[in-house]
């Protein structure tokens, strides 16, 4: 049976949700990183596992938007919104005068781990030129299995199917699903994915147990990473940065010295500056999305949060920059800053002073403390915040 795959990332066939609605910062979570691999690769790879290997995707998302191993991940057509449906046209009618007999045409906007043998079975079976998957509560996941035809009905059922005017087979689906529609979406995936309670494994080692480590990862000796915890490709955890509850750093996130990290989704080339404390957030592109009050913050001093290069020789280069910076400046603070050692005297004086534990002890005067409100912490009094086994 040959079988063919469109994945369209872009508006759905409605038109209901704009763009904008699944996307953070331009940005479609259908193209995001989760937890080390853009979550359309996933999908890609799904596919091929059930034998789907002729797979094109077609997305109206900018092409610098696009997450770089697309030559080797199905055929990728770049469109506008206005004309996306009508490149999904054009590839289906090329997949029928091809020969495929059936198409699975599917909007990337909800993330469902959906067995596809079964779903091609089940449409085989009921012998409909379409199949619709629904999830426990019947609605519908833009997923579709369509019969193809050299008569041209195939292309006739697709555009009907744009219009809601299809009779259509309905395949209920009662495995996991993420509508991936907002930041909280996003995050919550990737607790799954951690947790491993969904099929969506971290890419890289587990060098112990619940703490996965990508390709290149640095992670300072004395900074700390509680599990679960994904740090990805390329990422660099700075000396006494903390990383706990199931926070996921994707590829070439950078760590600053001392921040405190706990409950965070960041997307790629995500810098976060020393000393902070960031919590249940989704991070990226300058901005971080609070997912306890649902706002979006833009930031513009880079030395808070800021976006590394994607460009690896500009990332060396500004390493290099650093570096060559520091040694000159400790340099001169070495040499210019006024001594603050005292001469020692001569062996016969120093013998000759009494010593000091010996002389009687300075008198206390006593001081009153100030008055502290019964509901105020007085202001000489450190909190320690703790995090896992400290």
């Amino acid at each position: 049976m040959d079988v063919r795959a469109i994945v369209v990332v872009g508006a759905p066939l409605d038109g209901s949700i704009t763009a904008s609605a699944a996307q953070f910062n331009s940005h479609p979570y259908a193209l995001a990183d989760v937890l080390g691999k853009p979550l359309v690769f996933r999908v890609i790879d799904r596919l091929k596992q059930h034998d789907i290997t002729q797979i094109t995707v077609v997305t109206d998302a900018a092409s610098d938007t696009w997450p770089v191993g697309t030559a080797v991940n199905g055929t990728w057509v770049s469109t506008t919104n206005e004309l996306l449906w009508n490149s999904v046209e054009k590839a289906f009618t090329d997949y029928v005068q091809d020969g495929a007999e059936h198409v699975l045409l599917f909007r990337l906007g909800a993330y469902s781990e959906i067995d596809y043998r079964d779903l091609i079975q089940f449409h085989a079976d009921r012998r409909s030129n379409v199949t619709c998957v629904v999830d426990i509560q019947g609605l519908e996941l833009d997923a579709y299995v369509i019969t193809a035809s050299q008569s041209g009905e195939g292309l006739s059922v697709l555009q009907d199917l744009r219009g809601f005017q299809s009779s259509l087979a309905l395949y209920p689906f009662a495995g996991y699903v993420n509508r991936l529609s907002s930041p909280n979406h996003l995050r919550q995936l990737a607790i799954e994915g951690l947790m491993q309670r969904i099929q969506l494994a971290p890419e890289g080692c587990q060098v112990k147990p619940g703490v996965w480590l990508g390709r290149g990862a640095q992670v300072h000796k004395r900074a700390r990473i509680l599990s679960p915890a994904f740090i990805g490709a390329g990422a660099r955890i700075r000396a006494a940065a903390v990383v706990t509850r199931c926070s996921a750093l994707e590829h070439h996130t950078i760590v600053d010295c001392g921040t405190v990290v706990e409950n965070v989704t960041t997307l790629p080339y995500t810098y976060l500056g020393a000393g902070l404390d960031v919590t249940h957030s989704v991070v990226g592109h300058k901005k971080l999305f609070n997912l306890k009050r649902g706002v979006e913050v833009e930031f513009s001093d880079p030395r808070l949060i800021g976006e590394a290069s994607s460009h690896a020789p500009l990332r060396a280069m500004g390493s290099l920059l650093s570096l060559a910076s520091f040694f000159p400046l400790q340099f001169l603070r070495g040499l210019f800053a006024p001594s603050h050692r005292e001469s020692s005297p001569c062996l016969p004086e120093a013998i000759a002073v009494p010593a000091a534990a010996l002389e009687s002890p300075a008198p206390i005067k006593a001081k009153s403390a100030p008055a502290v409100d019964a509901g105020e912490f007085p202001s000489q009094l450190a909190v320690a915040r703790r995090y896992g086994n400290e």
